[in-house]
C-alpha cells in the first residue's frame, strides 16, 4: 500500500486559521453594508457569500496539494496560454470596478484572471528557470525567458489593474532573486519598475492619489477620504480596541470596510495588542514554514515554487498593510485569505496548496534539477 504524503499539518491549520479569521472578520465588517443591501433582512449577505468561495477554495487547494508538481511542470506552456488568452479578454470585453478594468462577468459572481496569472507565474517561471538554469546568468538569457515570461502578463494586467501588476511585479523580481539571479541582473529591472510605476502614477487621475497620501487629512483633496478614515480607525483601535463588532469607521465612513481596507476595521476593533495575536502571528508562521518546506524541497523545480508561493502572499500582505497604514498611495489591493473576494481567496488557497504539496515531497533520491520527468 502507497503511504499518502506526510503534508505539513502545522502549516494546513495555519492556512484555515486564515481562512476561517477572514470569514469571521468579513462578517463584522460588512454588517452594515450586508443590513443595507439585503433591506435590514440578512447581517451575514457577505460572509455567506464568502463562505461559499472558501469551499470552492478548500477544493482548489486539496487538489493543487495532491496533483503532482510533475503534471503542472508538463503543462505550462498551456497554462501560460490560458492565463494569456484570459487577460486579453478581460482588457476587450472586462468590466472595472473603482477605476480597474479586471473582471470578467459570470452571471452573479465576477472572474479576476489576474488573480490566477499570479499562480500561474509561481509555477511556470520556476519551470523555465528549472530546465534553463543559464537563463539568468546573462541580460540575454533574462530578457528571451525569465522576463518574457513576467513582462507579457505584467504588461496585460498593469493596463487594467496597477494594484494586482506591482504585487505581480515585485514577487517575479524576488523570485528571481531567490532562484539565486546576481543583483545587476535584478536590481536594474526593480530600479526600473519603481520608475516606470512612479510615471504612471504620476500621470492622469492617479497624480491625486499621490497628493491625498501626502496629504490624508486634507479634506479639499477628494480622494483623500478613504486614506483619512482609514488611519482614523488604525489610530482609534489603540492597543485593546473598541471591541468586536464596535467599529464606527464601517458604518459608511470606510469605503472598502470588507475588502481592501479590511484590517483597518480589525485594527479599530481588536486594537494593535489582539491583532498581532490574532492575525500577524499566523502570517508570520506561514513565512516562515513557507520559506523552511522551500529550503528543504526535494529539487530546484518545487523548491522555487515554494518560494514563490510564499513571496507572493507575504507581498500581497505587505502591499495591503502598507496602504492601510497610508505608507504608499492607495492602489487597490487586499489581504490574502482575511479580505472579501471569490477570486482572489481561492487563488490564495491555491497557493497555499502548492505550498503544501511541497512540504509533502520526500528528499532523496531525486536530483535538485526538475521533477519533469518525475
Amino acid at each position: 500500500m502507497r503511504r499518502a504524503p506526510a503534508f505539513d499539518m502545522p502549516l494546513l491549520f495555519c492556512f484555515l486559521i486564515l481562512v476561517g479569521l477572514g470569514i469571521t472578520f468579513i462578517y463584522t465588517a460588512s454588517y452594515p453594508k450586508a443590513m443595507a443591501e439585503s433591506g435590514g433582512s440578512s447581517s451575514f449577505l457577505f460572509a455567506g457569500k464568502q463562505i461559499l468561495f472558501a469551499c470552492m477554495g478548500l477544493v482548489a487547494m486539496f487538489a493543487c496539494m495532491h496533483i503532482p508538481l510533475a503534471f503542472f511542470h508538463r503543462h505550462t506552456k498551456f497554462l501560460g496560454t490560458l492565463i494569456i488568452a484570459l487577460l486579453v479578454v478581460v482588457l476587450v470585453w472586462g468590466t472595472a470596478k473603482h477605476g480597474n478594468k479586471a473582471w470578467i462577468p459570470l452571471g452573479p459572481f465576477q472572474f479576476q484572471p489576474s488573480e490566477f496569472a499570479k499562480v500561474a507565474l509561481m509555477l511556470i517561471l520556476p519551470a523555465y528557470i528549472a530546465e534553463h538554469p543559464w537563463s539568468i546568468r546573462s541580460w540575454k538569457g533574462l530578457f528571451t525567458g525569465p522576463y518574457l515570461i513576467i513582462g507579457v502578463p505584467l504588461v496585460l494586467i498593469a493596463v487594467g489593474d496597477m494594484g494586482t501588476a506591482t504585487v505581480f511585479a515585485f514577487a517575479s523580481v524576488a523570485l528571481m532573486a531567490v532562484a539565486g539571479t546576481k543583483f545587476r541582473f535584478w536590481g536594474v529591472p526593480l530600479l526600473a519598475l519603481i520608475s516606470l510605476a512612479a510615471i504612471v502614477i504620476l500621470s492622469g487621475h492617479r497624480v491625486n492619489r499621490i497628493e491625498a497620501w501626502r496629504h490624508p487629512f486634507d479634506e479639499s483633496i477628494q480622494e483623500s477620504y478613504q486614506p483619512r478614515n482609514s488611519l482614523i480607525a488604525v489610530g482609534s483601535g489603540t492597543m485593546f480596541g473598541r471591541g468586536f463588532c464596535m467599529s464606527r469607521q464601517k458604518w459608511f465612513y470606510l469605503p472598502g470596510a470588507h475588502n481592501d481596507y479590511i484590517l483597518a476595521i480589525i485594527a479599530e476593533e481588536l486594537g494593535f495588542v489582539f491583532m498581532l495575536l490574532f492575525l500577524f502571528v499566523p502570517y508570520l508562521f506561514m513565512i516562515f514554514r513557507g520559506f523552511t518546506v522551500a529550503h528543504r524541497a526535494p529539487d530546484e523545480y518545487s523548491a522555487l515554487v515554494a518560494a514563490g508561493c510564499t513571496i507572493m502572499l507575504t507581498t500581497q500582505a505587505l502591499v495591503n498593510m502598507a496602504v492601510v497604514t497610508n505608507l504608499i498611495p492607495c492602489i487597490g489591493m487586499n489581504m490574502p485569505f482575511i479580505s472579501y473576494g471569490g477570486t482572489s481567496l481561492i487563488a490564495s488557497m491555491m497557493m497555499a496548496g502548492l505550498l503544501l504539496n511541497v512540504s509533502g515531497m520526500r528528499t532523496g533520491k531525486q536530483s535538485r534539477t526538475s521533477p519533469k520527468t518525475a
